[in-house]
């Protein structure tokens, strides 16, 4: 990438649907075909209960709202004072990246634009929606037995998960709560997928807005 004259910023975008997303699926395929002789990746998934879209909307909407109001809040007033804190071998361009801010020249349009493409469906939409079967439709169903702390346990894990951004461990831990606490609730993973691909579109928005403004 830096050969390209890009920032290791995109490195992490590209590495959300080349990495994550086949390790995530791969798992997903390797204990459906164990446990219901299927490969896909959904028999291996619960809470897939169908909600009415009156109701599955605005509670998804209202749940990416609340994310986004905590990362703002978080930004605003904590971030700041946890990064000048964080141990030294934290390597800036992982800063820039939360940050939305990405430095030097940016090659010619078509690289950025084909990069930004790949961004959009693996970060904004494939990515998300394999996080929410692996974190909430796979993993969650099988700490029930903890009752509520199930959802919190969940939501530690998918904190810790999030390695790029360890400064923002206790924001992802309160923003995403209420997301876990809705699947556990509703016992449909369709409420979060939804708000996860809301939040992360938006993210993603501020970074396009952030490239074309230099």
């Amino acid at each position: 990438m830096k050969e390209w004259g890009l920032d290791p910023i995109f490195v992490l975008l590209g590495g959300g649907g080349f990495v994550i997303v086949p390790i995530e699926l791969g798992c997903l395929a390797i204990v459906a075909r164990r446990t219901t002789g299927s490969w896909s990746p959904i028999a291996a998934t619960d809470y897939r209960h169908k909600l009415s879209p009156r109701r599955l909307m605005p509670l998804s909407i209202g749940l990416a709202i609340w994310f986004i109001f905590t990362l703002i809040a978080w930004i605003s007033l904590l971030e700041g004072w946890v990064i000048e804190r964080l141990p030294s071998w934290v390597p800036e361009p992982i800063l820039s990246f939360a940050q939305t801010s990405v430095d030097g020249d940016l090659p010619f349009a078509g690289v950025v634009a084909a990069l930004l493409v790949i961004a959009f469906v693996f970060n904004g939409l494939v990515g998300p929606i394999t996080e929410e079967f692996y974190f909430r439709g796979y993993l969650l169903p099988r700490i029930d037995r903890y009752g509520v702390w199930a959802p919190v346990i969940n939501t530690l894990l998918f904190s810790i998960y999030h390695v790029w951004t360890p400064w923002r461990w206790p924001q992802i831990a309160v923003g995403f709560l209420l997301l876990a606490l809705a699947a556990w609730r509703t016992r449909s993973i369709y409420v979060t997928m939804i708000a996860h691909v809301t939040i992360n579109i938006v993210f993603l928005v501020m970074l396009t807005a952030s490239l074309a403004t230099g």
